[in-house]
């Protein structure tokens, strides 16, 4: 595991930014799990965001770094903030159920 990264049983609620809040530090979470290889391919990283398919944590996690690898390549965050801020509140949520998968 790379630096900067960490598994869904290290996540806790103070490492998730604030999805109401500054999202300053939604991109460092972000890439605390790198999608591409956790979901097995670019396609099926980019599917989880792109279909709205994510539903375990994992997935959810995987979705989120797709959408900072999006938000990098295309020069900012443009219509994605809201859904940004929906997948930080899905995460918390899965981690506060203690719903790790």
């Amino acid at each position: 595991m790379e630096d900067g990264q960490f598994t869904n049983d290290r996540l806790t609620l103070t490492r998730i930014p604030d999805p109401d809040g500054n999202l300053s530090d939604w991109e460092r979470f972000a890439h605390s799990i790198n999608g591409y290889e956790v979901a097995g391919s670019f396609e099926a990283c980019a599917d989880l965001a792109n279909d709205g398919t994510a539903k375990t944590l994992t997935e959810l996690r995987c979705a989120l770094f797709f959408e900072a690898r999006r938000m990098r390549h295309s020069g900012g965050f443009g219509s994605a903030e809201e859904e940004i801020r929906q997948l930080l509140r899905r995460i918390r949520e899965r981690v506060q159920a203690g719903e790790l998968d």
